[in-house]
């Protein structure tokens, strides 16, 4: 049953000619006759009933608002039809992996930076190029960091749903109760503030970081204290481990971190067990000063009623010689499936993607910015802070310069590779063993070099 409702779906779409469908579903044990019974029932395909149906798929963010914004897309597209279908995060990857190998129609969907390489690779997904040139004409309006991670080989592979940053944030009541005026620019200097507000018992730990090993979140937070410093990198341009030289930024962020749990007793030893919700529960409370967090925890900090300290908390650049942090992306991707479709379908999709994620008529659509502004979804647009609804929805809880300001510091991850995630794992545990001073910082960058190595070797 479930064969014959995707050859249906298939030749409603347009992707199967009449001959096609009918093979394939007598090939499936049914008579010529109901065959033709069934086409004739779904209208003989799109390009017969002058309806294009175009599928889209997404992770389940915003529904309803993506329902909405389809709804709105076919009123004045009346030849388009969307078959919009939505699966939760968690489940994500592995269910589109299922639709591209089962080939399972699938024309538009969200995809991401830490999936690039795999999805282009096996050409699930195909570079804008491929019919799509005209939504390359924004590469100069996007910020470094959102077109890294829509760029695979050279090529563009997307147009920005979502772009965030991880942020530094501070508990700036505490900084003025410790006579402190500005947020501190090394991580040198943030051991002394830290030291200060301690000591005049504001907080007993003032930092708490993201380090619990079941969070992904993690990996993340410690390149960006490795970005952060002067030759802040994992690997050389060909993917081959720099961190674990001696002297390295790598090395430099695990000393200060079990330096500043085991001896300055700055950071709550609880920031090795810590998910993101605990983590902004407890700065919430004003049991911490400093942490870092993706952006839009700032805004969950600061709206009212959040705790004792709502609209208190500010972001300022990561400490250390660059400033430099982590940022990544979710976007549009067009599949290798659409690239296979009629041109006029091609036209239709087109017409999706700038109405979802580009420009109508020279202007932002008005997608791209109702996610903004009712959402508070970081965009990948620079142009788009001049917009001033965003800027004064951002208002609301951020400084909107400075927000820019982080999105311009911004690398993507080092290492986005299909086997980066089996070395995000291996790595957590050996990074908590030089935390906690089981192994040495030499040891453990020695040991998830070792592993990287391995990993690249099996899957060159």
């Amino acid at each position: 049953m479930k064969d014959l409702e995707n050859l249906t779906a298939e030749l409603a779409g347009g992707r199967l000619s009449r001959r096609e469908f009918v093979q394939r579903v007598v090939g499936l044990g049914l008579s010529g006759t109901a065959a033709f019974a069934l086409m004739e029932a779904c209208g003989q395909g799109s390009q017969s009933s002058g309806s294009i149906q175009l599928s889209f798929v997404t992770w389940s963010y915003g529904v309803s608002t993506i329902q909405d914004n389809i709804k709105k897309f076919q009123s004045s597209h009346k030849n388009v039809q969307i078959q919009f279908q939505d699966f939760a995060w968690t489940n994500y990857h592995d269910t589109m992996v299922a639709r591209f190998t089962g080939k399972t129609p699938t024309d538009i969907c969200y995809s991401s930076d830490h999936w690039l390489s795999e999805w282009a690779a096996a050409r699930w997904i195909t570079p804008l190029s491929s019919g799509f040139s005209d939504l390359t004409s924004y590469k100069s309006d996007y910020f470094p960091y959102v077109l890294q991670g829509m760029t695979y080989q050279g090529k563009l592979y997307g147009i920005p749903y979502y772009a965030d940053t991880w942020a530094f944030l501070y508990n700036q009541d505490h900084l003025q109760r410790a006579g402190i005026s500005t947020p501190p620019q090394t991580w040198e200097e943030l051991t002394q503030q830290a030291l200060e507000i301690k000591s005049k018992g504001i907080a007993n730990y003032p930092v708490l970081l993201l380090f619990s090993q079941s969070d992904p979140g993690s990996i993340e937070v410690w390149e960006s204290m490795v970005f952060s410093r002067q030759d802040g990198h994992l690997f050389d341009d060909n993917l081959n481990p720099v961190f674990n030289r001696a002297g390295s930024a790598a090395a430099k962020v695990i000393d200060w971190i079990r330096d500043a749990m085991n001896n300055a007793r700055i950071m709550d030893p609880a920031s090795l067990t810590s998910e993101e919700i605990p983590v902004v529960k407890a700065m919430a409370s004003g049991a911490h000063t400093f942490t870092i967090l993706e952006t839009y925890n700032q805004a969950e900090l600061n709206k009212s009623g959040s705790g004792p300290f709502a609209g208190k908390f500010k972001m300022a650049p990561m400490p250390g010689e660059t400033h430099n942090t982590v940022g990544y992306v979710r976007f549009y991707a067009v599949t290798d499936q659409l690239t296979r479709r009629p041109p006029d379908v091609q036209k239709a999709a087109d017409q999706f993607l700038q109405y979802f994620g580009g420009k109508v008529n020279g202007t932002f659509s008005p997608v791209v910015v109702r996610w903004a502004v009712e959402n508070g979804l970081g965009f990948g647009w620079k142009s788009l802070w001049d917009d001033q609804q965003v800027r004064t929805a951002f208002s609301q809880w951020g400084d909107p310069d400075m927000l820019r300001r982080n999105q311009e510091l911004a690398r993507i991850k080092e290492g986005l590779t299909k086997y980066f995630p089996d070395w995000d794992v291996f790595t957590r545990a050996e990074l908590q063993k030089a935390y906690l001073g089981q192994t040495s910082t030499q040891a453990a960058l020695d040991a998830m070099a070792e592993k990287w190595k391995s990993l690249k070797q099996g899957n060159s």
